[in-house]
């Protein structure tokens, strides 16, 4: 960007407002790295009063680029605000398209009384930022293919969470029952159950099943009377940890049922879960031409990960957030949390943070233990060997550095479990960390 263009993205930020004289002065001088003492002496100005002013502009520019401008960091700010606006008006453009395409292809349901929608303790996502091509997925899934059950597998602070609830707000017309649950505190299947046939049953004064089996069936009725879009958040939470993946905990086996269910059954409804670990259900029934999917969510492509940085008001090189990005495999929460820690400890300066050469710390050290807190013993180790070797390994080179020995069948079900939890990939060299 030249200084001429970042003029133009200052008016179009401050809605046609145009600059004075001195703040001009100041931006143009700014913009060739001169200090406000060169600023005076060129212009015959008072260099504290040039400060002044400066700080002014650049308060200015905050407000109206809604992250953080200094005289350092304002031609990136700049640079990424120009990019963001554009971003925004090609997806504007998209949105109006597919809508358009959906309305032509798709009926949507009614929107009088009789549609009921509960976002139960759904997150704000205002702020949304990228994830088309996944939202597209997903949305296909659920409208054309109507499929019964969608997951949505990735590693914790992908934002499964957000995405969930972004899908939810898209498509909720052309469903009739809308509800969505976070499992983060293990509600027994019962009390779920209750929850979500209270919400579905035509007649609140009705009698409603107290078995787990009757209300399985009450269920079943229901999302086969309606076309109903369940959402159930946190789904690794059932799932007992230091054990392979998939494992229930201690009376809470019925789940299981409940995916077969809702997985294999006739209805008109959806269900989509988010988890951390994929239920063995949805592994044996998934396919790319079958009602059950699964949607590997990996971390945020680069652009919009440097959207993402600058809305926490991060300055750097291109290259430089590009060297931040990829330490965290895009990973959106591993970098807000990194973000407010280079704010806090480097003045927001993302070399400063870079020269340290220390990415795991502080609140990205626990999203990281939090996860691993839930592997098994060999799926430790295998873990460790991975990062050892650092470049991709083989099973076999595996199996030859676990000590003591392990059996091929019992390290391939390790390792099938450590991709079910997305925390290893699969290569054309062998295997190696997500992370």
């Amino acid at each position: 960007m030249i200084l001429e263009e970042a003029l133009a993205v200052v008016t179009q930020a401050l809605n046609h407002q145009r600059l004075t004289k001195v703040q001009n002065i100041i931006f143009r001088q700014a913009w060739e790295g001169k200090s406000y003492i060169e600023m005076g002496v060129a212009f015959g100005y008072d260099p504290a009063y040039l400060k002044d002013e400066g700080a002014k502009l650049w308060q200015l520019l905050s407000q109206a680029c809604g992250t953080k401008v200094t005289k350092i960091n304002f031609p990136t700010v700049l640079a990424q605000y120009a990019e963001t606006q554009q971003a925004q008006a090609q997806q504007a453009e998209a949105n109006q398209a597919d809508a358009q395409q959906e309305q032509s292809i798709l009926p949507k349901i009614s929107t009088d009384s009789s549609r009921r929608i509960d976002w139960g303790e759904a997150i704000h996502v205002s702020s949304f930022l990228g994830r088309e091509t996944e939202l597209a997925t997903l949305k296909y899934w659920l409208l054309q293919n109507h499929c019964r059950l969608a997951t949505i597998l990735g590693m914790g602070g992908m934002g499964k969470t957000a995405l969930s609830v972004k899908l939810a707000q898209q498509v909720q017309f052309h469903f009739e029952r809308v509800i969505w649950r976070s499992l983060r505190d293990a509600p027994p299947l019962t009390e779920l159950l209750m929850t979500l046939i209270q919400f579905l049953a035509p007649d609140p004064d009705s009698t409603l099943p107290v078995t787990e089996t009757a209300q399985l069936a009450y269920l079943m009725d229901a999302l086969r009377a309606n076309r109903c879009l369940l959402i159930l958040d946190n789904y690794e939470a059932l799932f007992q940890a230091g054990q392979q993946t998939g494992t229930y905990r201690q009376g809470y086996e019925g789940y299981r049922e409940l995916l077969q269910r809702i997985g294999q059954g006739q209805h008109q409804s959806s269900l989509v879960l988010t988890s951390r670990e994929k239920p063995t259900v949805v592994a044996a029934l998934q396919g790319e031409n079958m009602p059950v999917r699964v949607l590997n969510l990996a971390g945020l492509p680069q652009a919009d990960a440097a959207r993402l940085l600058q809305a926490k008001g991060l300055s750097g090189s291109a290259a430089q957030v590009t060297s931040l990005v990829q330490s965290y495999q895009g990973n959106p929460l591993a970098l807000m949390i990194t973000a407010t820690s280079i704010q806090d400890l480097c003045g927001g300066r993302i070399d400063t943070f870079l020269q340290q050469q220390t990415t795991v710390f502080n609140g990205v050290r626990n999203l990281l233990q939090q996860q691993i807190n839930r592997l098994s013993g060999l799926e430790t180790k295998i873990m460790y060997w991975i990062a050892i070797n650092r470049e991709a390994v083989t099973v076999q080179e595996l199996q030859a550095d676990l000590a003591p020995f392990v059996p091929m069948s019992r390290l391939l079900e390790a390792v099938e479990s450590l991709y079910w939890r997305s925390l290893i990939e699969k290569t054309t060299t062998g295997l190696r960390s997500s992370r």
